[in-house]
């Protein structure tokens, strides 16, 4: 019986949508005992609690930042204890993707609650470790999402959408990705649009007619409406090259934007000068997420690390590209595309499927050569080495509490070396 309550908190967790029913326990309890047996020797702890599951020897040191479903940014230690806490400092707000900034301070998207239009009242701000705002960024004509990052000129990179008729591209408006590089002031310096750039991606004859028609919006009970315009390629991650990077390619000089195309399973970077999309490699991830340049100091320096998600959904996908049920983490070099590192459940002696995450999710590499990965759906994060053991794992135990069914999910966590919490915020 102990097993048959263990079995509808793994389909809690790896899926919250998927509960077994009444029908499905009785069934469990008897023919399919044998294959209860098989899923005990599967059964890893992770999957039954949250906060601290794994710790050992090996583990890098520091703190992991990220934002959880309650509307909180957390900083969690090596042992799985809360060593910070920071709700968002405007009030009636939630703070989102946040970002642990070098000089002790956290960006994050401010989301005001209840707004049902992403663009009402959002800003990106920066604020200190004792909750001080110090600055704010809140475009006009555009809607900011997904991404944003502080650059090595002090600038803020700034992801958003704006809507556009381009009836070469498709017969519906379109939600069309941009990028704006932001000063200290909120002057735009730099901007970027992807419609103006679309045949560089130089996409095939018949995905450009999926899009020319305009694939189907989600549907079924419960769904919303379409949109009026189409999120045609969903950006979901952008990130300048770091000049510790250490490439002579002009294609990856410091500056260039690597950004991440989910509906088209498409990385690819933006030569800042050109505006010109300059290198993309397509088809080798499904629905990716978070791909950047590893800086110097770590292990892989100058290649590219990227969530290979395996999921796109249909109906959204114009390639028509099948998914898989396993998530991968790669490391690429981009001079010749070549997968130099990979990290996948098995590497950890665990079945395939047991690491999966549809969407959201990252990786970042330590510098002790080990890798953090975030499982977003599922708001798993584990540290594991070169050769796939895993040292560190810890599931997020604070979920949204408005929701319907728990959201423990989490889009992006980072580890942050033990002095940042420690230095002084300004």
């Amino acid at each position: 019986m102990l097993r048959i309550r263990r079995l509808s908190q793994f389909f809690s967790l790896y899926n919250p949508y998927m509960r077994p029913t009444r029908s499905v326990r009785t069934l469990l309890l008897g023919p399919t005992l044998a294959a209860l047996a098989v899923y005990g020797a599967w059964a890893y702890p992770s999957v039954f609690q949250r906060g601290l599951t794994l710790s050992k020897l090996g583990v890098e040191p520091g703190y992991v930042v990220y934002a959880a479903a309650d509307g909180n940014t957390y900083a969690i230690d090596v042992e799985g204890k809360v060593a910070g806490k920071w709700p968002s400092p405007q009030a009636n707000s939630r703070a989102d993707y946040t970002r642990p900034l070098a000089n002790g301070n956290l960006l994050a998207r401010i989301k005001v609650n209840g707004n049902t239009k992403p663009a009402n009242g959002d800003a990106i701000i920066e604020f200190t470790q004792d909750g001080r705002e110090v600055w704010r960024y809140a475009p006009e004509g555009r809607e900011i999402h997904h991404d944003h990052e502080r650059m090595e000129n002090g600038n803020t990179l700034v992801m958003c959408s704006r809507e556009l008729d381009r009836p070469m591209i498709s017969h519906r408006l379109l939600a069309d990705d941009c990028l704006i590089e932001v000063d200290p002031a909120g002057k735009i310096v730099w901007e970027w649009q992807t419609a103006d750039h679309f045949d560089d991606l130089e996409l095939s004859n018949d995905t450009k007619a999926e899009i020319m028609k305009g694939y189907a919006s989600r549907t079924g009970p419960g769904a919303p409406p379409p949109p009026r315009a189409m999120d045609y390629l969903h950006m979901n991650a952008a990130s300048p090259i770091p000049a510790s990077a250490g490439h002579t390619d002009p294609r990856f000089r410091a500056g260039n934007v690597i950004v991440s195309y989910r509906f088209i399973n498409t990385i690819a970077v933006v030569d800042q000068t050109s505006k010109k999309i300059v290198w993309k490699m397509t088809a080798t991830t499904v629905g990716q997420h978070n791909p950047y340049f590893i800086p110097a100091g770590l292990p892989g320096t100058g290649h590219i690390l990227v969530f290979d998600n395996g999921n796109v959904e249909p109906n959204t996908n114009p390639m028509h590209i099948g998914s898989r049920s396993n998530s991968r983490v790669l490391e690429i070099n981009p001079l010749d595309n070549w997968i130099v590192w990979e990290y996948t459940a098995d590497k950890s002696n665990r079945p395939l499927w047991s690491f999966f995450s549809h969407y959201i999710s990252s990786a970042q590499r330590q510098p002790n050569g080990n890798t953090l990965i975030c499982e977003g759906a599922n708001g798993r994060f584990f540290e594991v080495t070169p050769d796939g053991e895993i040292v560190w794992e810890y599931v997020n135990p604070f979920a949204n509490a408005a929701a319907k069914i728990p959201d423990y999910t989490v889009f992006r966590a980072a580890k942050v070396p033990e002095s940042w919490l420690k230095s002084r915020s300004r």
